[in-house]
């Protein structure tokens, strides 16, 4: 039973389990968005030619094989966006050290939420954290641009297209505006919430995402984290939560396992 596994060297199971990662995060990151439905029809598409090539169909088979032949250069045209979206966050994260440019974000984005409040403007940020929030990107604005005070206001000015939407950001990055996020069904809040409060909490039931939300009607700052909503936070309160949870402590960045796994996209 066990003699096919007598022969397995150390660098097979570490292919193996190289490739399933690799297979788990493409997934994960076409999970829920129009490429999976486009590698769908491929797929159909090779389906139809391994069909024509048992049959013996010779006629369909030599339209479809120059299909087949050139199928990774189609997905790296068709993705070519995507793809590169995804080798420079992982750029970013392979390259970021200590002295990262984490802190002033926090302060641009809470100058940004200070701004809002004080002119009564609804706004809905999150900010990713170790799950990817790529599924909640479909027919949103794509950005891919740095987190300032004033593009951050500027997003969530009134009768803009993206007013209404969320503001995705992923690091140092505005990856997104005017996204559309689940509404949360909890009978726990208050029936009085917004949509734009439910969003945040919807968000925060499935990922480990945070969301900060500014009430149009009264001005008040709450937090979402873990599907749960902190109502009416001052300006001192929201610099200081943002700090802790996304500021990680100096000697408490994990272990290397951990560290690849937050590169790689996998918690």
């Amino acid at each position: 039973m066990w003699q096919p596994f007598s022969q397995l060297r150390w660098q097979d199971a570490a292919d193996i389990i190289l490739v399933a990662i690799l297979i788990y995060q493409v997934f994960l990151f076409l999970k829920g968005t129009q490429a999976i439905q486009v590698l769908a029809g491929m797929f159909l598409l090779f389906l139809v030619y391994l069909a024509a090539k048992r049959l013996e169909l010779f006629t369909l088979e030599w339209l479809l094989d120059g299909i087949v032949r050139s199928f990774l250069l189609i997905v790296i045209i068709l993705f070519q966006a995507d793809i590169r979206r995804v080798l420079s966050r992982m750029g970013r994260k392979a390259l970021a050290s200590a002295d990262s440019s984490e802190p002033l974000i926090l302060e641009e984005i809470s100058d940004a939420v200070e701004t809002l409040a004080s002119q009564r403007i609804g706004a809905l940020i999150v900010l990713e954290r170790h799950i990817g929030l790529s599924n909640y990107l479909e027919g949103a604005v794509k950005l891919d641009a740095l987190v300032t005070k004033e593009l951050l206001v500027s997003l969530f000015w009134p009768h803009t297209p993206t007013h209404d939407g969320a503001v995705i950001i992923q690091g140092d990055r505005i990856i997104a505006a005017g996204c559309l996020l689940p509404l949360s069904g909890s009978l726990d809040l208050d029936p009085t919430l917004g949509t734009r409060h439910r969003a945040a909490v919807g968000l925060t039931e499935h990922s480990d995402a945070l969301a900060l939300v500014v009430s149009e009607t009264y001005g008040q700052v709450s937090m979402a984290r873990g599907g749960k909503l902190i109502r009416n936070l001052s300006r001192l309160q929201m610099r200081q939560t943002l700090k802790d949870i996304m500021e990680p402590a100096e000697g408490k960045r994990g272990t290397w396992f951990e560290r690849l796994a937050r590169l790689l996209g996998a918690q």
